[in-house]
């Protein structure tokens, strides 16, 4: 993944992996959710990569987007990987509902003005 991944394609990996945060939750109540251990580290994990990416974006895509939150990204990436014995899954689902939507209007209208669809 490393060498000359630009923003282009770091952004589709965070839309990529929101999509499939949307795909696996989809239909799931909050009660299977709590339930099913595999999901829960699914989930998790992709939110890992949405923060890991978003480190790597190059500091000026950032700064004309700073409406998004992107140290935040990589906050919660950071307790993820590092505290995940103290992991608030019910957090991760509230975030799921919440953020993750308004995350992708945002991605996709980077994207856009980018020309950077693929």
């Amino acid at each position: 993944m490393r060498g000359n991944v630009g923003d282009k394609e770091r952004l589709n990996h965070i839309k990529e992996s929101i999509s499939h945060i949307e795909s696996f939750v989809e239909g799931l109540s909050y009660e299977e959710y709590s339930k099913n251990f595999m999901m829960r580290l699914a989930l998790v994990k992709l939110f890992e990569i949405i923060g890991e990416t978003a480190t790597k974006l190059s500091d000026e895509l950032k700064d004309e987007f700073s409406d998004i939150e992107w140290a935040t990204l990589k906050g919660l990436r950071n307790i993820l990987v590092h505290e995940y014995f103290g992991i608030d899954y019910k957090t991760i689902w509230e975030s799921i509902q919440r953020d993750i939507p308004a995350l992708k209007v945002k991605i996709d209208a980077i994207l856009l003005k980018y020309g950077y669809n693929s």
